[in-house]
């Protein structure tokens, strides 16, 4: 019998080791192609961008939620991160997504009819600095988010430990072509995150890995029309994303 209990043991000590206790990944996808001023331009791909961002996250946790086209206004998205970013614990990840129009100041919501209708970066960052969330990212796939980093001090936002990864300098737009199923940054994003951008092959993608990946697919794409942004305070080898060893 105690030989019998000492082999349990030592099993399940080999499958607690294999496949060891994970933080929980908490995110929100929104991505919006029409919207309800008829004044600005429909996009093509920004919806099944978000879609395809949320099915990735998919694969490793159950906390996703996502919110596409008429869904989408200011309110709806604000109530969303708060309610499920308030729910992640001190060692657990944050990850906020937006696929649409951007401006120089924020993302434009479905419900945007002028610029006070906007979705400000400090609306976002403000609400994920609350967290209790060890890790904090933004993925950006608009128009102008660069511009986050000229912004005059006193509307630019204090990001703390947030993580921005944005699509665009502050005066490009962020390209789509009926050739990709997503959006330039979107489509190497989604690579990268899917380990592409593991450079050194260790199963962990870090900040660098994934910013070095799309900033040369992206420009490469684009022939040196977009350039991604990363921004924030945050370590080089900050891990966006972690495979379990099988």
């Amino acid at each position: 019998m105690k030989l019998l209990q000492t082999f349990i043991l030592s099993i399940l000590g080999i499958l607690f080791f294999v496949f060891p206790l994970h933080a929980e990944t908490y995110v929100v996808c929104v991505g919006i192609g029409n919207y309800a001023d008829p004044n600005i331009p429909n996009l093509e791909k920004t919806e099944k961008d978000a879609i395809s961002m949320a099915s990735f996250y998919k694969n490793g946790t159950k906390n996703v939620i996502t919110i596409t086209g008429k869904y989408a206004t200011k309110a709806q998205i604000l109530n969303s991160i708060r309610s499920q970013f308030a729910r992640a614990k001190d060692d657990d990840k944050i990850v906020f997504y937006f696929s649409g129009h951007g401006y120089p100041g924020g993302f434009c919501p479905y419900d945007m009819h002028s610029i006070r209708d906007g979705l400000t970066y400090s609306d976002v960052v403000n609400v994920m600095a609350k967290s209790k969330a060890k890790d904090k990212i933004i993925f950006a796939d608009a128009c102008n988010s660069g511009a986050i980093r000229q912004s005059k001090s006193s509307s630019k936002p204090n990001t703390g430990n947030v993580l921005l990864f944005l699509s665009s300098r502050g005066n490009e737009n962020s390209i789509e072509s009926p050739l990709l199923s997503n959006g330039f940054f979107t489509n190497y994003l989604l690579h990268g995150l899917g380990g592409k951008a593991d450079a050194n092959c260790d199963k962990a993608i870090t900040a660098k890995e994934l910013f070095d990946f799309v900033s040369q697919g992206v420009t490469q794409l684009s022939k040196n029309t977009q350039h991604p942004v990363m921004w924030g305070n945050f370590p080089d080898n900050m891990v966006i994303v972690k495979y379990r060893k099988r």
